[in-house]
């Protein structure tokens, strides 16, 4: 089954500020480059615009679009119809798409395996917040009324039938009613689709949300922002890393700089890091050592706004991990001309005991599908402070400002310790739970068991 795209736009939307609202930039991408890299995800490789505006703006995000479908074609509303139907082959399943709007890639990806031929997207009234449902293109059906969801999929004989309303703005509400009443056409209702975000592993709300000028383009960064925010994150990640780099990423994200240069530099900054710290150089080594978690975290979001994929994620992750150790060494080899073999063991320990915590916390991951502190409340808000990379790298600094390195050495090797030990609490309590839960057998050798 070959997958084709349809967009009609730049005719009759022409703004205030005389841009065509697909043009409207919002994460450091046009709204037509981002659709571009959606429909290429799902496996399109042939797209069709039709305008009779700004045809060489949409040329140019063309030329200049990294890892969009295959072919890309522009046809002029006269002549859209005729073409439509010239490219049109028997099988062919067809993904409609609302100019102007952000949509949550998990909507596309919902209507792309759907079984259904030919499906369109609903939004019922206040589902949506009214301010971005106010823009949306009007759809009634026969039981209900409400809004597009931006997105639809069209199977070849649904395209064929309805062509001579897909070729302007004005007669999609038109040609979307139509279609609604084919007899191979679903209507799925966007809050129905499963919230569910890998990235975060938990529910997230969806994004829905029209850009209708140029000055929208702030608050379409701050909604694709806002997905960008990784789960479980400690305090210092949570309340203050997360500033920086969301402040830092709104203007990046429109500079030539990619995510893979960010995390090039910060690679680099590390190894030079582990230097400083073995020098002896204990302060800035640890202020240079908060920038490069920092850099890493710009360097992720960056990513997931312009649609980057970083060439050499898992090797990144491999080598921030290895110099986060190599920190705690250096350290370690600076204290021993001073202290002897007590800051060596102290470092082994806290590696160790730190790497014990991240095997078991990826084992429980394995074994329910959902991290450690996903569970109940007391998980969550332990997650805040427990001895990760950032965590101790803070615990570190006060003692460092008052030449103390070997008893802060002592205290973070303590803090991850009794971490790894609440975990291990925490990973026997719920697998307990989940064991008598789900066989019987368990159940049953535990209450003959039971001592108290």
């Amino acid at each position: 089954m070959t997958k084709k795209a349809l967009l009609i736009t730049g005719q009759e939307s022409e703004t205030i500020s005389t841009l065509a609202r697909n043009l409207i930039p919002a994460g450091g991408l046009s709204l037509f480059a981002r659709q571009m890299k959606q429909m290429k995800a799902i496996g399109v490789n042939e797209m069709h615009i039709i305008t009779d505006w700004f045809v060489p703006d949409f040329e140019r995000e063309i030329k200049n679009c990294t890892n969009r479908p295959e072919t890309v074609h522009i046809h002029s509303t006269k002549t859209a119809p005729l073409k439509l139907l010239e490219h049109n082959i028997e099988g062919n399943s067809w993904y409609l798409i609302e100019e102007g709007v952000i949509i949550d890639d998990r909507i596309i990806h919902h209507i792309d395996q759907h079984p259904s031929p030919t499906i369109i997207s609903f939004i019922g009234h206040h589902e949506f917040l009214e301010e971005r449902t106010a823009h949306g293109i009007t759809l009634s059906l026969e039981t209900e009324e409400g809004y597009f969801g931006s997105l639809a999929k069209l199977s070849s004989a649904t395209l064929a039938a309805n062509v001579r309303k897909l070729n302007s703005l004005d007669a999609l509400p038109g040609a979307l009613k139509a279609i609604s009443r084919a007899n191979d056409c679903e209507i799925i209702k966007v809050i129905d689709i499963p919230r569910y975000m890998a990235s975060r592993q938990r529910n997230v709300d969806m994004v829905w949300m029209p850009l209708m000028r140029r000055e929208d383009e702030h608050k379409g960064t701050a909604v694709l922002l806002e997905q960008t925010e990784i789960p479980g994150q400690d305090w210092v990640a949570r309340y203050l890393y997360r500033h920086i780099e969301n402040f830092a990423v709104k203007y990046l994200c429109k500079t030539p700089v990619s995510p893979n240069h960010l995390t090039i530099l910060a690679s680099l900054i590390g190894a030079y890091i582990i230097y400083l710290f073995w020098r002896g150089h204990m302060v800035p080594a640890l202020f240079a050592a908060f920038g490069t978690t920092i850099l890493y975290g710009i360097s992720h979001k960056l990513g997931h706004l312009k649609m980057v994929a970083p060439k050499f994620d898992v090797l990144a992750r491999l080598y921030k991990k290895a110099v986060t150790y190599g920190y705690y060494v250096a350290i370690a080899a600076y204290l021993w001309n001073f202290n002897g073999l007590v800051p060596v063991l102290l470092a082994q320990t806290l590696i160790l005991f730190h790497l014990a915590d991240e095997i078991q916390g990826e084992f429980f991951r394995r074994m329910t599908g959902h991290p450690l502190w996903y569970g109940t409340g007391f998980d969550r808000k332990f997650q805040l402070i427990a001895a990760g990379s950032n965590i101790i790298l803070w615990v570190l600094l006060p003692f460092f400002l008052f030449d103390q390195w070997v008893v802060g050495l002592g205290f973070a090797c303590g803090y991850v310790i009794i971490t790894f030990f609440v975990h291990q609490l925490r990973l026997v309590y719920h697998l307990k739970n989940i064991m008598v839960g789900e066989s019987e057998t368990f159940a049953r050798n535990f209450k003959k068991t039971k001592i108290l």
